[in-house]
């Protein structure tokens, strides 16, 4: 009697080729083809880090779920995706296509109850990446928020120097004699 794993494992290209697919399909038609077409990781890091990661996580699955690795190659791939703006759904759910892709590829057999708590089993190991998956997309997208700031302070911190640098030309002087102290302010209220 086969184990769901055995059959998972004789299925493994094409179930991987099918997700691949899928978690494509968050791009335009034009970009997906060339993303499935160039397979040379320096012309097509997108394509590359999609298909590369999308193999060792099914593999990692199928060895007994090493979180860590899991972890690591999610974090390829969403890093791409978390800079590209796609909406967190499209973003992280090219992991719950992995469900779908398994079913298609099993025909019938998943179907068979024999392979019913294995494949439940599954779907809950499946649906633990996907939080996973949300987890190291709010990471990236936090650090790219942090970077974004960071760049801003660091233009208003240039921005500043500047202006302080021409502290001696008149158009400054002229500046600081326009702006009035609190205590200004506080002798133009007292009428003094």
């Amino acid at each position: 009697m086969m184990m769901l794993g055995e059959l998972l494992q004789q299925n493994k290209d094409d179930i991987v080729e099918r997700w691949l697919e899928a978690a494509l399909s968050a791009y335009p038609a034009e970009g997906s083809a060339a993303f499935q077409r160039q397979k040379d990781p320096f012309a097509n890091p997108v394509g590359h880090r999609l298909r590369m990661g999308t193999r060792e996580i099914f593999e990692a699955l199928l060895d007994g779920m090493d979180g860590a690795k899991i972890r690591q190659h999610l974090h390829e791939i969403i890093s791409i995706r978390a800079v590209q703006e796609l909406p967190p759904s499209r973003t992280v759910g090219f992991v719950f296509e992995l469900k779908d892709a398994i079913r298609k590829e099993l025909g019938g057999a998943a179907e068979d109850p024999k392979f019913a708590s294995e494949l439940a089993r599954l779907d809950g190991q499946i649906d633990r990446i996907g939080l996973d998956a949300f987890d190291v997309f709010a990471e990236c997208r936090e650090r790219l928020c942090e970077l974004r700031v960071n760049e801003v302070k660091r233009q208003v911190s240039w921005i500043v120097d500047k202006m302080n640098a021409r502290g001696s030309d008149s158009a400054s002087a002229q500046f600081d004699r326009d702006v009035t102290t609190p205590e200004e302010t506080d002798v133009q209220r007292e009428g003094v």
